[in-house]
């Protein structure tokens, strides 16, 4: 007698690794890493068709490849066929396959809707001060600044920073990573005077909880550097960092993350005090770092590049600073996506080069797609939209 049946191996797993979260570029073309989080690594796996006759070993048919995607979406579709779409296997399986889509590019909107179908669902099932009604908040809230609806994100931070401070403690961890997250939206979206005492808060709060060499404390105190660059507070972030990178270096290592992204907010401090020759020399280490640890197409060393970039133009080494712009931009489109904030913010510095170089026309069309996208990012009259619509203006003159 024969029989058939189906069998999926091989499924995903997950890597915990920090990984930098896309930020935007400052007005100069310089970026900071601030904040990290965790990062997923997906792994796809597949069905086996196997034949099995008495007295003989089983034998393999035919084995069909899945991706993580096929595969969350046909665990998703199951449970929710199944257990009905509130149930909370089903809303288990809707937030790992909503994990999964906001990491494949151009799928970030259906992870927001499955994202906010859970936290809706927790809220109403459950209440909302209840941690799993909590946790679905963050995942919503992460989603959002992640696929770049700014606005919504802030709004969403807002609440669940309040709800983890009221229910958990303005001490507990929750609390403080939302805290930061809040902030982190705060100066996506330019208001960065507005988060720099939330980071503080944060640093202060670390610091009399676990005292001034724990790895937590260490990195909360590299936030609040970047938090003061973007503030335009250059001696303060200097000073900082100054005092961080060693401590960093003693503990780590040179080309630990966390090193790497203190060394870069340093090389990116150095910029803003016009200080070229030394910024250009750290930041070209940074980038050989971040190359050799994260590879060629990490979001670190895009920022690295980057930074190295408005070294250069700073410099009016224009011609050195396009190639590596363009780059950038070709790998963040693969990375996040043509419409993130930040592949708009590395549109956006390409341009304001080509319109040193001369390749005005480049440069307009460009600028056009960013004053489209941060009209749709930010509203009308942010100070992003505002720049960007003068210099298109200048050039169609």
């Amino acid at each position: 007698m024969t029989r058939w049946w189906r069998r999926r191996a091989a499924e995903e797993g997950e890597a915990a690794g920090a990984q930098p979260q896309p930020r935007q570029g400052q007005e100069d073309g310089q970026e900071s890493a601030g904040r990290s989080g965790n990062e997923r690594r997906l792994v796809g796996g597949h069905i086996t068709l196997t034949e099995v006759t008495e007295g003989r070993p089983e034998q393999e048919i035919v084995r069909v490849e899945l991706s993580a995607e096929e595969i969350h979406t046909m665990r998703a579709r199951s449970a929710i066929d199944t257990l009905g779409p509130e149930h909370p296997d089903a809303l288990t399986a809707m937030r790992e396959l909503a994990h999964v889509l906001l990491s494949v590019p151009g799928r970030g909107e259906e992870a927001v809707e499955l994202f906010q179908h859970v936290a809706r669902t927790r809220w109403t099932t459950l209440g909302d001060r209840h941690e799993d009604t909590l946790r679905a908040s963050v995942e919503l809230a992460d989603a959002l600044h992640t696929t770049g609806q700014l606005r919504l994100a802030e709004t969403a931070w807002r609440d669940t920073f309040r709800a983890q401070a009221e229910t958990l403690g303005r001490d507990h961890p929750d609390a403080l990573r939302s805290a930061t997250r809040l902030a982190a939206v705060l100066e996506d979206l330019g208001r960065a005077p507005e988060a720099e005492p939330l980071v503080r808060d944060v640093l202060e709060r670390r610091i009399r909880q676990l005292g001034r060499d724990h790895p937590d404390v260490l990195s909360a105190t590299n936030a609040h550097a970047a938090s003061l660059l973007k503030c335009g507070r250059h001696q303060e972030a200097e000073r900082v960092l100054r005092a961080l990178v060693p401590r960093l270096e003693d503990r780590y290592g040179r080309d630990h993350e966390k090193t790497i992204a203190a060394r870069s907010n340093l090389g990116a401090v150095l910029v803003r005090l016009d200080r070229h020759a030394e910024a250009e020399e750290q930041i070209r280490a940074v980038v050989r770092s971040t190359e050799a640890t994260l590879g060629p197409d990490h979001e670190t060393t895009f920022t690295a590049r980057n930074n190295l970039a408005a070294v250069l133009h700073a410099q009016e080494r224009y011609e050195d600073a396009v190639p590596i712009l363009r780059v950038i931009l070709s790998g963040r489109v693969a990375l996040h996506g043509d419409d993130h904030p930040i592949t708009v913010a590395t549109r956006d510095n390409l341009a304001n080069v080509l319109i040193d170089v001369g390749h005005h026309a480049e440069a307009a069309e460009l600028l056009d797609r960013c004053v489209r996208d941060y009209r749709r990012l930010h509203g009308p009259g942010h100070p992003r939209l505002r720049a960007a619509e003068e210099r298109l203006a200048w050039l169609r003159s």
